[in-house]
């Protein structure tokens, strides 16, 4: 049974800066960073892996993150930020993106494989798009599903999905590996107005996943 791996780049990373401010509350969330060679690993458990899909916005550019993404053999689709109304620059269809590459996955493997999404975002609307729909897609193609997000990003949906379900769809939150996960970029931060001078703290090695 081979794995295919989808990663909404945006909420995995929102979602670390949000899980550190009850983890690590002295640490500004401008500080943490995602460790993406553990974060790869902890999905991928040394599985067989058909599909890498990294989804993600630019700016900001992140370039070392996209390069160290295609040595491991991840599609890094990039789309170009928007600018709103009120000036700010804002994600544009980086989730359909990775609708669309989720469905095309369906379509092209047969079952049994597995489909792995590592974000919280349970959002569903008028239109057919959404990753609970394509996990509904999977389950009824005899697909098992898994769901990875932090905590603080999971939407209660995915958890009524697996309750409901018969064991083909498992949701795990990332928060237990929150040290292996993330690290902390030293450095002077201001946040708020207020000023503050942080050490580096490194990744911890990765443990074993469960189950």
């Amino acid at each position: 049974m081979a794995v295919h791996v989808f990663i909404d780049n945006s909420n995995i990373f929102g979602g670390a800066q949000r899980a550190a401010a009850t983890i690590e509350p002295g640490i500004p969330w401008c500080a943490i960073r995602v460790y993406y060679r553990n974060l790869f690993s902890l999905l991928e458990a040394g599985r067989k892996v058909e599909t890498r899909v990294l989804g993600g916005s630019v700016p900001p550019g992140n370039d070392e993150l996209w390069e160290y993404a295609r040595r491991q053999h991840y599609s890094t689709d990039l789309l170009k930020r928007v600018e709103a109304d009120d000036g700010r620059l804002v994600e544009q269809a980086v989730d359909e993106m990775l609708h669309f590459r989720i469905a095309n996955a369906l379509l092209d493997y047969e079952a049994p494989q597995t489909l792995i999404i590592a974000s919280g975002d349970g959002r569903e609307n008028n239109r057919d798009a959404s990753f609970p729909n394509q996990i509904r897609r999977a389950l009824r193609r005899g697909w098992d599903v898994e769901v990875y997000s932090w905590s603080e990003q999971l939407n209660g949906l995915f958890a009524r999905m697996a309750s409901e379900g018969d064991g083909h769809l498992i949701v795990r939150t990332l928060n237990p590996y929150y040290s292996s996960l993330t690290f902390v970029r030293g450095g002077t931060y201001s946040v708020y107005g207020s000023t503050t001078t942080i050490s580096d703290r490194i990744v911890a090695p990765l443990r074993s996943r469960e189950g």
